[in-house]
This record gives C-alpha cells, sequence and structure tokens, in this order.
C-alpha cells in the first residue's frame, strides 16, 4: 500500500546530512509497515522490536559506541549483516525502551549506518531519557491513512 511518509522517508536517505530517523503517531498508523517496506530498499535490513524481542534492550550495556552496539547485535542476531552506507536499523516500539534514543547521537557521528525509530510516543517519556540527542536526529510524525492514501489504495 502507498503511503506518503514513503516520499519523505525517500528524501530522507538521499540526504547529505541525514540524522537518525523517529517517527512518532498513534497506534497502527502504519509506521512499521512504512519502514519494513522502505527497508527493503537497502542491502541490509535489520529491524529490533524492543517489545517482541526485549532481550534486545542489552545491546546497549556496553554504552552507545556504535561499535560496541553493532558487535551485541551480531551476538544476539548472527545473521545480521552491516554493510556500511547501505544498512537500515530499525529500533521499534521506542517507548519500550527509550533509553535507546541516547545512541541517536552516536550513530549520527559514526555515519555508517542509517538508523530509525518508531514507537507509539504514547507513554514515551523523555525525562526518562538519559540523553535526548537533541541536534543528532530529526523527529517525524505519521498518521492515519488520509483520503487520497484510501483511494490509491482502491486504485483510483
Amino acid at each position: 500500500m502507498k503511503r506518503k511518509i514513503y516520499k519523505q522517508l525517500l528524501n530522507w536517505k538521499s540526504s547529505k546530512e541525514k540524522k537518525p530517523l523517529i517517527i512518532g503517531g498513534a497506534r497502527q498508523v502504519g509506521k512499521t509497515y512504512s519502514v519494513r517496506e522502505f527497508g527493503r530498499s537497502y542491502g541490509s535490513f535489520i529491524e529490533i522490536n524492543f517489545i517482541t524481542q526485549p532481550f534486545y534492550k542489552q545491546i546497549f550495556s556496553e554504552g552507545y559506541n556504535v561499535d560496541a552496539v553493532v558487535k551485541q547485535i551480531s551476538f544476539l542476531n548472527p545473521n545480521a549483516k552491516f554493510i556500511e552506507g547501505d544498512t537500515l536499523i530499525f529500533f521499534d516500539e521506542l517507548q519500550e525502551y527509550p533509553d535507546c534514543a541516547t545512541s541517536l547521537k552516536f550513530f549520527k557521528e559514526d555515519g555508517r549506518y542509517d538508523v530509525i525509530c518508531s514507537g507509539s510516543m504514547r507513554g514515551l517519556n523523555y525525562k526518562d531519557i538519559t540523553s535526548n540527542s537533541v541536534g543528532y536526529k530529526t523527529d517525524i510524525m505519521m498518521y492515519s491513512i488520509d483520503f487520497e492514501e484510501f483511494l490509491w489504495a482502491k486504485g483510483i
């Protein structure tokens, strides 16, 4: 299904000054679906869901250094492939582990991998985040399907 956010994601991907992206929005508006579809445009797509895979919360046990995080992800998922310049890491359900947002500064400074976080923002308390990475991330909101997207889905 075609969604307007896909064009925003393509523009973000091609941006020279790309920052990690946080997609917020209400529950069940298509955030995860849209990022998964977009992830197909990468050579490697790594999805980490903090609700269905709570064991991934330990990937920051050695700090937020990108090499340490990549090492921890690789330990938990030996099939994960990290291709510099062509990997999208997707942290889903950010509201379940908001401190993950602290890592965004380090991913931006490192620059080898693209990062998108998504969450329902309901229950996300920015006071609980060690460092909110202000200036090192881009926030966008996703909304429910609109009438034009509905017409696209109907082939009109």
